[in-house]
């Protein structure tokens, strides 16, 4: 064998080897790549379809327990809005009762009494209970008194006269007692005012 022979020898096996090494991994890499990735089938339209009607129902279904529910919550706030505002009252009412006892016992008082002193002293008794009770329940007094300055917020002018005694814009006397309810108006102290003094 010359030199030249065995040189092909040498390198027609390796290449030979080399080749056929490489075919077969590339294409068992190639095979297990395509059997790895699943046949995913696209749906058909008619399955979309189905799937979107599907959907709709449901959501129309959520739709329409939604509203009823909406409208059970409803009906639910009115009929407590109008209890509350049927009986509201009552914890009042049930403070009030005691002084409306009181204030019949006291007639009879003064029917059988001789002396004055014992009816008026009565009345007194029976009033103060009841500002108590307007106190607890959150009602305070508007009751300015002679001199107090005139305030258009809580109180309400229904005459001017003139007087020397009180300067001009003060409450000259009080007609009508206001009352606030947890710090709202609900009615204005009735007063009249004092008037420019005459000179």
């Amino acid at each position: 064998m010359n030199k030249d022979e065995k040189k092909e020898n040498t390198e027609d096996p390796i290449e030979g080897v080399a080749d056929e090494s490489e075919d077969p991994i590339e294409a068992s890499v190639e095979g297990e790549a395509v059997e790895d990735q699943p046949s995913e089938k696209e749906p058909s339209l008619e399955e979309q379809l189905a799937e979107a009607k599907a959907l709709a129902d449901e959501n129309y279904k959520n739709y329409l327990r939604a509203v009823a529910d909406l409208d059970t919550y409803r009906r639910r706030v009115i009929r407590e809005k109008d209890d509350l505002r049927q009986y509201a009252i009552s914890g009042l009412l049930e403070s009030i009762l005691p002084i409306y006892d009181n204030m019949g016992l006291g007639l009879l008082s003064a029917e059988q009494a001789v002396d004055p002193n014992v009816v008026s002293e009565g009345i007194r008794m029976v009033i103060t209970q009841f500002q108590t009770v307007l106190g607890e329940n959150g009602i305070e007094e508007i009751n300015p008194g002679k001199g107090d300055t005139y305030d258009h917020n809580l109180h309400e002018a229904v005459q001017t006269q003139q007087s020397d005694e009180v300067e001009a814009g003060a409450v000259l006397q009080l007609v009508r007692r206001g009352f606030l309810l947890n710090g709202r108006l609900i009615r204005p102290a009735t007063v009249i005012v004092s008037g420019e003094a005459s000179q």
